[in-house]
């Protein structure tokens, strides 16, 4: 359901990570106008079904959310926010909550819970983590909102945040760079 040309559509991935157990549900692009999947009602009543939407991070994605505000807003679903305090406008406290409230605004959310996901891409050290970790841990000081889970690519040891009061995490990193060829 991302709306945009991000850096990472689950779109593109599907043959990599669709099987028996995960269906990924992507519509149909006329150019680079996307529709949403067909039968997206069905799939979000299905109460056996774990669903993950991925709408990008930016206002147009959520609005399309808007229209399913219903289940999004059920007691049996959890919407996530993640955030990278070293991406652009995720730098301040001021620019983390505009940024949050239009998208919680656009989609008609009312509650997100946030992951966070410090990371400066394929050079990212332990030292990247624990001081994005901290960073935004400030931001958010005073806000309302809990970090309820970090995010560390799978090359930083995880071992290393095992006393951390929060689930951690570790995901390979599926982005890539112009760099890479």
């Amino acid at each position: 359901m991302d709306q945009t040309k991000g850096m990472f559509r689950s779109r593109d991935w599907k043959n990599q990570i669709e099987n028996e157990r995960i269906q990924v549900c992507c519509g149909e692009h006329f150019m680079d106008m996307p529709l949403v999947p067909h039968g997206m009602v069905q799939k979000l009543e299905n109460k056996d079904a774990i669903k993950i939407l991925d709408v990008g991070g930016n206002e147009a994605g959520a609005v399309v959310l808007g229209q399913f505000s219903q289940w999004l807003n059920a007691e049996d679903c959890i919407v996530f926010y993640l955030i990278n305090p070293y991406r652009n406008f995720s730098g301040s406290q001021d620019n983390i909550l505009f940024f949050m409230d239009r998208i919680r605004n656009a989609g008609r959310i009312q509650n997100v819970h946030i992951i966070s996901n410090p990371n400066l891409g394929k050079s990212t050290q332990e030292e990247d983590v624990i001081n994005g970790q901290r960073m935004l841990e400030k931001m958010l000081s005073g806000t309302g909102y809990q970090i309820e889970a970090l995010m560390i690519p799978n090359w930083v040891d995880e071992a290393l945040f095992s006393n951390w009061k929060l689930p951690v995490y570790s995901f390979k990193p599926q982005i890539q760079f112009l760099s890479d060829g």
